[in-house]
């Protein structure tokens, strides 16, 4: 995954901040601004190395699901938003403290985070299998303290500059881009190389050291005589501001609009990054990089085009930013589409994101330059427009990610997204300045081509989702006969039965072991080395082949399945090989976090777990291969019971495995691990394969020359236990472990290869 073109987009920010401050802007060469832009800048790397760290532990403990997902991110947000009310009134009652209470702000978030990680594993000791609504209540607990400090530093800063430039925008601006610009930067460094070589303790104990630097920086510089006489100087008495050409309210409405469409768009272009990159986990760090970076320059490029003119030009910039966001913003996933199709990497449309980006991104501190007057409540105005800004994002999290996404795909949405920005823009363009006016015959034009825009762009979406799955293979031409989309993602199945979850391979709707283009020897190999598995637990759904087969066993009494995508169920029910696994009694679904279901049911044993788990490299993988996994999972066998899981021919799953657990057998890639030995006994596998029935008929039908053949591959199969290791076979774990004694060890905190992968090659099975 090359990450040329997001360097390239932070590199020209850095060329941005370089010229303004050599070249084009006087204000940004004293001490006091280039210091504050510089400490705002390194305070944004720590937040965002934060926010990854922090989301991905409290989804390993409160799950990965839809739900869980939507309530963690919503509560670092209204944390956030918290915080900035906090620092507005904080600015208000002590105007010329300013940089002090940043400095303190920042040290005690380093505070937290060196203990973050400590504090969420305890939490996490007794609340991991808490309900929605106390996950709700918990994860706003844990994260208020944090986002608060990091909420409260805006406010706090801009009435600190706004002492010095006495200027609202400008302060604004700049403040916003150095600050944003610093956590795209820490993005794309945690894609690179900060999470794969410093794992999660190691990135978040970086941050706090970084944190403690500008806290202290901030601190002292506070405190210094310089600073005091500097601040006195600027506290003299100064002209009265002038009124505020935009009200407060009209502000606050125009920076959530833009909130809630900004985040829309991220969610959107987070479907079309995983898709692209076969949901890898790298995928979102390096599209919150060029986000983020967007915004970074358009706050200080607008800033600069609209800082001297008139409030009628401003707001009409504003609504004209707006129009364009939409009318670009839905050519955006059929570019990325049609840059796949043609070999050419995803991530080289990153500029379009970007300028996209910086366009809605532009609005929330040309709203603050119309609304808030230049005096020493600058900053409790900035923050109720930042507030509004940020609950407008709490709301598109929610509204758009958890509601909308629900119900309609990922182009509905982004024509929905791109006509809401629309309306916004012609609601400014209009009504922007206190009452209806006319804009200009010019501007009209513009509205007009941009309401022709958002429809033209739908020519471009047919064969969208099977470009980027399959970019320049045959397959992509070919139509998805079925498409399932909902908020936790995109599930397509090929006219070859093939089923694509997120992107990737998932297997396919295949239970004949006579014709098997999915391996399914794996399950039926089951019963030879297992005697005798009356209650199993199946890890993940997908076709529902592998359920199927399993709950067909002639010893199975009962099967607990917990499917993480509601969407798989629907599919299933297409698809007559699998549909009766649905009516079948003994066949229990869950829809709910695997590991998270089987936390909150500490008392379920079972004989067999069996996970049939996705490809090592993709994103949150190492939630279900780690060693902290393993320890839940053994937690829950009977005695003698057996792990079989997919190890997607990994050799550091396989290490992982047999680090928690004593005795392991190889089956191809599964691995099956138990603390009690495990023997091949080919007798018997034999002679329950011959009692296999699914849906009244005979697996092996003694009729069918094909099941004699069928069973006599799976003898061979058997005896490869006591021969040379080969992959398609079996292999007891002495050998294995000989062999894979210097292997990486999956844990939760260095996350397996989700952040090593390299160029890994996606398999198509």
């Amino acid at each position: 995954m090359t990450t040329v073109p997001i360097f390239v987009l932070l590199g020209f920010d850095l060329v941005l901040f370089l010229a303004a401050v050599l070249v084009f802007e006087k204000s940004l060469r004293t001490r006091d601004t280039l210091l504050l832009s510089i400490l705002f800048f390194c305070s944004g790397m720590p937040a965002l190395v934060y926010q990854i760290v922090w989301q991905r532990v409290l989804f390993a403990i409160y799950g990965v699901n839809a739900e869980s997902v939507a309530v963690v991110v919503s509560a670092f947000m209204l944390g956030l938003g918290c915080g900035a009310l906090v620092g507005g009134k904080l600015s208000a009652r002590f105007p010329r403290h300013g940089i002090l209470l940043f400095g303190v702000a920042e040290l005690g978030t380093a505070l937290f985070g060196l203990f973050s990680l400590r504090i969420f594993h305890w939490a996490a000791t007794f609340s991991a299998a808490a309900s929605l609504p106390y996950t709700v209540v918990l994860s706003l607990v844990l994260l208020i303290v944090p986002t608060v400090l990091m909420g409260a530093t805006l406010p706090l800063l801009v009435e600190h500059l706004v002492r010095f430039s006495g200027r609202v925008g400008f302060s604004v601006a700049t403040l916003y881009f150095v600050n944003a610009f610093g956590s795209a930067t820490a993005c794309a460094l945690c894609a690179s190389f900060l999470l794969r070589d410093l794992g999660q303790t190691g990135s978040v104990s970086l941050a706090a050291i970084l944190n403690t630097l500008v806290g202290a920086t901030a601190f002292l510089y506070g405190r210094s005589k310089q600073t005091r006489a500097a601040e006195e100087a600027a506290a003299t008495p100064r002209v009265a501001a002038t009124p505020a050409p935009l009200s407060l309210r009209g502000a606050t409405l125009i920076a959530g609009a833009s909130g809630l469409i900004a985040l829309g768009f991220e969610i959107a272009w987070f479907r079309v990054f995983s898709l692209a990159a076969s949901d890898r986990a790298p995928a979102f760090a390096l599209l919150l990089s060029a986000y983020l970076g967007g915004i970074a320059a358009g706050s200080f490029i607008t800033e600069k085009i609209a800082g001297s003119r008139n409030p009628g030009t401003i707001t009409r910039i504003i609504g004209l930013l707006m129009l364009a966001a939409g009318a670009l913003s839905v050519y955006l996933p059929p570019f990325v589409a049609s840059l796949m199709a043609r070999g050419i990497p995803f991530l080289w449309s990153a500029p379009a994101f970007f300028v996209t980006a910086a366009l809605i991104g532009s609005v929330f501190p040309l709203a603050c330059q119309l609304a808030v007057s230049a005096d020493d409540r600058a900053g409790r105005g900035v923050s109720l427009v930042y507030l509004s800004n940020i609950l407008g994002s709490v709301l598109g999290s929610l509204g758009i990610g958890f509601v909308l996404m629900n119900h309609f795909g990922l182009r509905q949405v982004s024509f929905q997204l791109g006509v809401a920005a629309v309306i916004c823009g012609a609601i400014v363009l209009f009504f922007g300045q206190g009452g209806f006016r006319v804009p200009p015959a010019w501007v009209t034009v513009l509205l007009l081509a941009a309401v022709v825009a958002v429809p033209v762009a739908s020519r471009f979406y047919p064969l969208l989702f099977e470009r980027l799955v399959f970019g320049t293979r045959p397959e992509a031409g070919d139509p998805f006969v079925r498409v399932v989309e909902n908020r936790n993602g995109v599930i397509a199945v090929t006219k070859g039965t093939a089923v694509f979850g997120g992107g990737v391979y998932d297997g396919n709707f295949n239970i004949d072991p006579t014709d098997d283009v999915n391996f399914v020897i794996r399950p039926y190999a089951l019963s030879s080395f297992v005697a005798d598995p009356k209650r199993i637990f199946v890890l993940g759904l997908a076709s529902g082949s592998w359920a199927q087969i399993l709950a067909n066993h002639p010893r199975a009494e009962w099967i607990d399945v917990v499917e993480i995508n509601p969407g798989y169920l629907q599919l299933i029910s297409q698809y007559a090989e699998v549909r009766s696994l649905l009516q079948n009694s003994k066949v229990h679904i869950h829809v709910d976090d695997a590991r998270r279901w089987l936390t909150a049911h500490p008392q379920e044993r079972y004989d067999v777990i069996v996970a049939n788990m996705s490809y090592y490299w993709r994103d949150h993988s190492s939630h279900l291969l780690s060693v902290e996994f393993m320890q839940l999972v053994r937690a829950h066998l009977n005695p003698g019971g057996v792990f079989f899981y997919n190890t997607t021919e990994s050799d550091d799953a396989i290490a992982t495995g047999l680090h928690v657990f004593p005795y392991g057998l190889r089956v191809l890639n599964f691995l099956a691990v138990s603390d009690s030995p495990i023997v091949v006994n080919e007798d018997h596998w034999m002679d329950v394969l011959r009692q296999y029935r699914i849906d009244g008929a005979p697996v092996f039908d003694p009729a069918n020359p094909k099941s004699e053949q069928t069973l006599e591959a799976y003898k061979s199969f058997a005896e490869t236990v006591n021969q040379a290791p080969v992959f398609l076979g079996m292999e007891y774990s002495d050998s294995l472990k000989a062999r894979l004694v210097h292997r990486l060890i999956f844990t939760e905190d260095n996350m397996g290869w989700e952040w090593r992968s390299g160029n890994v090659q996606i398999p198509w099975h």
